[in-house]
């Protein structure tokens, strides 16, 4: 009989369960989705195999909780930072960056770090919904900015500021300094929106 590890045998599951995903979780950042197996996550979880199936009866269950885990943490991260950074345009956009690119140097950055090809359209479509998410304080913020130039198109200059965004975020996986990079990243965005 295995041991209980919490008050209650629900509860255990629900922390054996918290286990399995974060570990997915960790697997899925560094292998992407076609690293995520019931053996691998198993054996991070020091775990049998046949013990990840009483949680997740398929592969692309596992792989499901593993992507909307990843998604949460930084969601959780970034929506933090932004709220902390309080109304200045410019405190938040650097609070959306520093957190972006902090991710990224910790293999962290689930829109950029993971391998979808193969997954079925359902979940393509969820991770469309997941990015649209985490994307969505960006692109309030640099709508604000756009809001203040005449003629100017929030979305696209959204698109292009997210451009450069994920350039910065390749620098940072590729070894460059995270705090030259952040501030390099801000001072860049927020000159081009300043000065049209």
């Amino acid at each position: 009989m295995p041991r209980i590890e919490a008050p209650t045998v629900a509860e255990h599951r629900e922390m054996r369960r918290r286990e399995i995903v974060a570990n997915a979780r960790e697997v899925l950042m560094h292998d992407g989705a076609a690293g995520i197996t019931p053996a691998t996550v198993a054996k991070a979880s020091g775990l049998a195999r046949s013990s990840v199936y009483q949680y997740f009866p398929t592969t692309g269950a596992l792989v499901a909780a593993a992507i909307e885990d990843a998604f949460a943490v930084a969601q959780e991260r970034l929506d933090s930072a932004v709220g902390a950074a309080g109304e200045n345009m410019r405190a938040r956009l650097t609070a959306y960056v520093a957190t972006t690119l902090e991710l990224a140097a910790q293999g962290h950055s689930p829109g950029r770090t993971m391998g979808m090809s193969g997954l079925p359209d359902e979940c393509l479509a969820r991770l469309r919904e997941l990015h649209g998410a985490l994307a969505a304080p960006f692109v309030t913020i640099i709508e604000a900015y756009a809001a203040e130039l005449p003629d100017a198109d929030g979305q696209v200059l959204a698109g292009l500021a997210s451009g450069a965004l994920n350039g910065a975020a390749v620098l940072v996986e590729h070894g460059a300094s995270l705090p030259e990079v952040t501030t390099a990243t801000v001072d860049f965005i927020s000159a081009a929106l300043r000065d049209r």
